[in-house]
């Protein structure tokens, strides 16, 4: 009998358990629920209000819309002549990073050819004027954006001006040296002319834990550069005849959009010094001090018009915007991110850079 009234018990006891586990993960099926159901709603949101209805002047292009810029420099309402304002901002590079939880942020390269492909068939346009606060980037990247503003140039022939803000340094000046005019601010500082590479050793450290590196290679330079083997010198001798090349074009560049300067000129100021405004400006690297309503005013003079309407194209958010964050933070980290260095510098290739840039910009 007592055992009969003992199992019994058991058996209760066991019921309530299993009763407990199944209301536990149905309740967490139930919060999960609603959780994915907040997360539709918000994404659900975010797009509405990124296809809302735009204006009426908005251009024909998906992913932007025209947005008129409240100023007192120019005119009111839209009309047929207008400035748009373009903004190169932090490193220029070709590839999209993400700036948040629900933030992607366009390369600059993309986000300004995207705008001067709008611009194109926008014929309200009459000049264009670049924002740049940037302390350069890839020189690849560089590069393609200055092709991309002398081939805009040549096909649309409007006037085009750019403004530095803090810092436009290195390959932000690479840049801006494929516009018609450059403007700085009095506290603005630049130049930066030149190239840098990053490599690391580890070799050393390597030894002292007893650690060996092997490579299977097809010749004895395959590797070239590896951080796990010892200093080449006669490989840090062919990696710096290239980074001297690529000076020699950054000179070129310059030369050629810097008509005021020779060769000879340029040469002397790449040595990677930076300039104030007024320095930069003795040595003929920009072509005025002032502020955005001087921009403004030269470059209307430049387009021949009056009282212009300033206006820009801003990005409209989409599903990628919303989601793409998940992707890009399981990326997994690089040696740079170790050192804390932006994560648009990544720890191979060349640069149009100023390294330092951010103890001026922070």
């Amino acid at each position: 009998m007592f055992d009969l009234q003992n199992n019994g018990q058991k058996k209760r006891r066991s019921g309530t358990a299993i009763d407990i586990i199944i209301r536990a993960v149905v309740t967490g099926i139930f919060i999960l629920s609603l959780f994915l159901n907040v997360v539709f709603i918000v994404i659900i949101i975010v797009m509405s209000s990124a296809i809302g209805a735009a204006k009426s002047k908005d251009v024909e292009k998906p992913g932007y819309k025209k947005v008129y810029i409240d100023s007192d420099y120019g005119a009111s309402r839209w009309g047929d002549n207008e400035l748009a304002v373009i903004g190169i901002n932090g490193i220029i590079t070709d590839y999209d990073t993400n700036t948040g939880l629900f933030e992607y942020s366009e390369n600059p390269v993309s986000a300004v050819k995207n705008r001067l492909d709008i611009i194109k068939k926008d014929k309200n346009i009459k000049g264009v004027l670049f924002v740049i606060d940037s302390p350069g980037g890839g020189i690849t990247a560089s590069d393609i954006l200055y092709r991309e503003i002398l081939k805009f140039k040549e096909e649309t022939g409007l006037p085009i001006l750019t403004l530095m803000k803090q810092v436009a340094a290195s390959g932000a000046y690479y840049v801006a040296s494929a516009t018609d005019y450059i403007l700085a601010y009095p506290t603005t500082i630049t130049g930066n002319i030149g190239v840098i590479m990053y490599y690391f050793n580890f070799n050393g450290l390597m030894d002292k834990y007893g650690v060996k590196y092997v490579a299977i290679k097809s010749s004895d330079h395959k590797d070239i550069l590896s951080p796990f083997k010892g200093i080449d010198e006669k490989e840090l001798m062919w990696m710096q005849s290239i980074v001297d090349q690529m000076l020699e074009k950054f000179i070129e560049v310059i030369g050629e959009g810097r008509k005021n300067l020779t060769i000879s000129e340029v040469r002397k100021l790449a040595d990677g010094r930076v300039y104030i405004a007024k320095d930069a400006l003795a040595n003929g690297l920009i072509d005025e001090i002032g502020y955005f309503e001087d921009a403004v005013r030269v470059l209307s003079e430049k387009a021949g018009i009056e009282r212009p309407g300033l206006i820009e194209y801003e990005r409209e958010r989409n599903l990628r915007d919303v989601l793409s964050w998940a992707v890009l933070n399981a990326k997994p980290g690089s040696f740079m991110d170790i050192l804390d260095r932006d994560q648009n510098v990544k720890p191979y290739g060349m640069y149009f850079l100023w390294d330092s840039a951010a103890l001026f910009t922070n």
